[in-house]
């Protein structure tokens, strides 16, 4: 009786994990802050944020690497993301920064995640990609298959760091993540800013129409809080709230 022949496909994540693994290292560590519903009262996810092994912020760590390992660095973070979250019984949505995803690389991104979800029983619809910069996807078919893999693997996206750049509505329309993070950049004294408050109504107004839910980032004051929970938002992520904690 011969054993079963070796899947070439899994034997090729399992190859992508281990060289993950192997440029990190043990140099970096996580904090995880918390996404808060106000309405609900309640913490409904953690965004998982990189630091070095000497609790050195995510630019310090990204100044190490090359820009050619910039993407096996990136998977590399949501890879030991997930063991961490698992690690530390992570309850909640689990949020996980991507910055080079592309319609020619999202299926080895997908793939690698589903297996260490698996791995360490956390469930893909738990799983948020936040997606840095959609302009840089590609038009409107390289949008639609990003979108088109990560939804079809069972994971949610979100549109991050929205109003960072110019406030192009576009690619949100046509995306459609599930949810929308709007950068602290504009919510930074918004409730004495008339030009930021005009793009957030227009903002939560596509969102409202699309069914995304939005979230406010970096929230720092209780003006801020105040000005943005009248206008319709429910999920907030800043000192405010909570800073990031180690484990």
């Amino acid at each position: 009786m011969t054993g079963s022949k070796p899947n070439p496909a899994r034997l090729d994540v399992y190859a992508h994990i281990r060289s993950y693994h192997e440029l990190v290292g043990t140099d970096i560590n996580f904090a995880f802050q918390t996404i808060i519903d106000a309405t609900a009262q309640e913490v409904t996810g953690f965004e998982a944020l990189v630091r070095g092994i000497r609790k050195e912020p995510a630019a310090v760590v990204m100044s190490r690497i090359h820009k050619d390992q910039r993407f096996a660095f990136d998977q590399a973070c949501r890879v030991r993301a997930i063991e961490a979250a698992a690690e530390f019984d992570i309850d909640g949505q689990l949020h996980l920064n991507c910055t080079d995803i592309k319609a020619t690389n999202v299926e080895l991104v997908v793939e690698v995640i589903q297996h260490v979800a698996r791995r360490n029983s956390i469930g893909c619809d738990k799983i948020v990609l936040e997606l840095n910069n959609l302009d840089a996807i590609g038009g409107r078919a390289a949008l639609t298959t990003v979108r088109t893999v990560i939804q079809d693997a069972g994971l949610q996206t979100l549109a991050d760091n929205f109003g960072q750049r110019d406030a192009d509505l576009a690619p949100i329309a046509l995306f459609r993540p599930q949810q929308l993070k709007l950068a602290h950049q504009l919510v930074e004294a918004i409730h004495d800013s008339p030009e930021a408050q005009a793009v957030t109504r227009g903002i939560m107004a596509l969102c409202q129409d699309l069914d995304i839910r939005v979230i406010a980032s970096g929230v720092e004051k209780a003006e801020e809080f105040r000005w943005l929970q009248d206008a319709g938002v429910e999920l907030f992520q800043g000192y405010f709230f909570a800073q990031p904690g180690m484990e």
